[in-house]
């Protein structure tokens, strides 16, 4: 591969933010101890469509409604301060939050929307079931309609990929983001209404979202508890998903998966 050819350039994280997760209780014989994982946003240099963000991570904006906030709190273990806002670290790195043109959504959720005001332009890009909760988000919904970016903003649906993939022997439909095959898309039902995993094919990198907590659970085949699947919102499905992720591991080794609370350390950090 010519990486002066590549369509995605580079890739970084930001942490914005951080969950506590109890493994003892969220999976069955597991031995690995209660952890405080980050909350993930990637950024992507592509050479055709400039930076891009997965998911925006956590702000203060969701804090509007306190009542939800501190119901959110108490199913979440959930902390994050002013500079692990997006905006505030891509300035840290002296870069101006207008410079992102697209951010790829997993799925509607205040860590992966929370950051989506703090930014002043940009085209919103996901599968089309996940675009459609957005447009049709709750207004009654304590938490979600203050952080959910305003309707004028542009979103992209991705469509469907009619190349050649790895995936499409794994999952049903595999779509094209920007349709040039940099980056693709498809469906993890389970974890949430709907929800969207990226797959980059240059980088065999595949951001799986919250289809498992970390990667811990496809490095040692951990097994979901009953207290891990409800709280899933389809709980068969979230299993069958991750299983499918574990046999891609399986088939594929060379395949790193990215979720929203990877902790391992990137090239880069």
């Amino acid at each position: 591969m010519n990486k002066n050819k590549d369509k995605i350039i580079s890739l970084k994280r930001y942490i914005c933010g951080y969950e506590e997760f109890n493994f003892p209780i969220l999976y069955k014989k597991c031995s690995i101890p209660k952890k405080k994982l980050p909350i993930n946003v990637f950024m992507l240099e592509h050479r055709k469509y400039g930076t891009i963000l997965i998911n925006t991570g956590c702000s203060n904006l969701l804090k509007h409604n306190p009542v939800s906030f501190a119901k959110f709190l108490t199913k979440y273990s959930v902390t994050f301060t002013e500079e692990d806002f997006i905006d505030k670290q891509l300035e840290k790195d002296k870069l101006d939050p207008r410079i992102v043109r697209k951010v790829l959504l997993t799925h509607c959720d205040p860590q992966c929307c929370g950051g989506l005001k703090l930014l002043p332009r940009y085209e919103l890009c996901s599968g089309a079931k996940v675009l459609t909760l957005v447009i049709l988000c709750d207004p009654t919904d304590g938490l979600m309609p203050s952080v959910m970016p305003p309707q004028e903003v542009p979103k992209k649906a991705a469509g469907i990929f009619e190349g050649q993939t790895i995936l499409k022997d794994y999952f049903k439909w595999v779509f094209d983001v920007f349709g040039d095959g940099s980056i693709l898309a498809v469906d993890l039902p389970g974890h949430a209404k709907a929800m969207t995993g990226f797959f980059l094919p240059e980088k065999n990198i595949f951001f799986a979202a919250d289809a498992s907590i970390d990667e811990s659970a496809i490095e040692n085949d951990l097994t979901p508890s009953s207290a891990l699947l409800k709280s899933q919102c389809y709980p068969n499905d979230y299993s069958d998903t991750l299983n499918t992720l574990k046999s891609l591991k399986k088939d594929y080794p060379e395949i790193t998966f990215l979720f929203t609370h990877s902790s391992f350390l990137m090239n880069n950090e």
